[in-house]
């Protein structure tokens, strides 16, 4: 049975368990997984950052379904992406264009909405998305809920910018640039200027002092060893930053 994951900026609100009742109505067999419900509101890039992080680490076939969508009810298409691992379901705002870069793509199919009547304008979610996703769990073929299309929307992140924060309070960012180990560079954000060490890991700094290093998901990191580097400068998700010499 495939794994079918949830990634929304729902929070703890009651919209996430609304979306499993209805999987599991359907499928009583589901397995269902929360990767996050924390992504920040409305934040498509965000959301496109964890999707991209950790759809990779499950199993070929699970489902993913993504609903950051600021434009619910609106013109914007849904979608179901068919890759040769993964299933994707959500919202065409480009919320899975990280997710899906570096699998090659079988289908993209456009959901149509028609064929789900009692659907809400607000919550489809719940009433579109989660329903594909435990039918699709079932065997059922995805050109059963709407016409094939060529293309979707791909999201471009912001060039030096904050794109997460995780709970430790790492600054994780756009820029891919490298420096020598051991190298002292200078973190500009609004008015503070800060010069870091470029390391491999945290340990080689003392506590409290501020370090930059090539993260886990290959993007350059700002963090703070034992403490937290986003409450100290007061970093906010989207905003620029940079990293020099």
């Amino acid at each position: 049975m495939p794994i079918i994951t949830l990634t929304t900026d729902f929070g703890p609100d009651l919209y996430a368990g609304q979306m499993k009742g209805v999987i599991l109505s359907i499928n009583k067999e589901a397995k269902i997984i929360d990767i996050t419900h924390n992504v920040k509101s409305y934040n498509i890039a965000e959301g496109a950052f964890l999707l991209g992080e950790v759809c990779s680490h499950f199993p070929a076939g699970s489902i993913h379904i993504g609903v950051i969508d600021p434009g619910v009810g609106t013109s914007r298409a849904g979608l179901i992406i068919e890759t040769e691992k993964f299933y994707f379901i959500g919202p065409d705002n480009g919320l899975f264009s990280l997710a899906i870069r570096d699998q090659k793509i079988k289908k993209i199919i456009q959901i149509d909405t028609s064929k789900f009547k009692k659907a809400s304008y607000t919550f489809q979610g719940r009433d579109i998305f989660a329903p594909i996703a435990a039918y699709i769990s079932l065997g059922k073929k995805i050109e059963n809920f709407g016409h094939q299309i060529k293309k979707l929307k791909e999201l471009k992140l912001k060039e030096n910018s904050i794109i997460y924060i995780d709970e430790f309070g790492n600054i994780i960012t756009t820029v891919k640039k490298a420096f020598p180990l051991g190298k002292k560079i200078t973190i500009f954000y609004k008015d503070r200027k800060i010069r870091a060490k470029f390391a491999r890991t945290f340990a080689e700094v003392k506590s409290n002092e501020f370090i930059v290093l090539k993260g886990s998901s290959g993007y350059l990191e700002i963090d703070k060893n034992k403490d937290s580097a986003a409450r100290d400068l007061g970093a906010k998700v989207g905003e620029k930053i940079s990293i020099c010499e």
